[in-house]
């Protein structure tokens, strides 16, 4: 039986803050979006999107970071980056 674990806002904002953060740390070009509650039981969920080059790196980083939260506080962050080139695409299917 699962139990039931009390979330901050607060905490968590902080934690989706951490996460950006580590991104900002490499570039300035950073745009990103963020849910609470996030999809399918998480308690939030976070979209970022940087520059092309280094979207592989960064999303390495800040997928082991959110995974890392998780295993230290049972807070659940879904996060990707993306490349910046598709945030437009993102946006125009959002819309739809």
């Amino acid at each position: 039986m699962k139990t039931k674990h009390t979330i901050s806002k607060r905490r968590l904002q902080q934690y989706l803050n951490e996460l950006v953060a580590i991104a900002k740390a490499r570039t300035a070009d950073v745009v990103f979006v963020s849910n609470i509650p996030g999809d399918e039981e998480q308690h939030a969920w976070l979209k970022v999107y940087v520059p092309d080059e280094l979207a592989d790196q960064l999303d390495d980083l800040i997928v082991q970071r959110a995974h890392d939260i998780f295993i230290e506080t049972g807070y659940s962050i879904g996060a990707i980056v993306y490349e910046k080139s598709q945030l437009l695409h993102h946006v125009v299917e959002t819309d739809a």
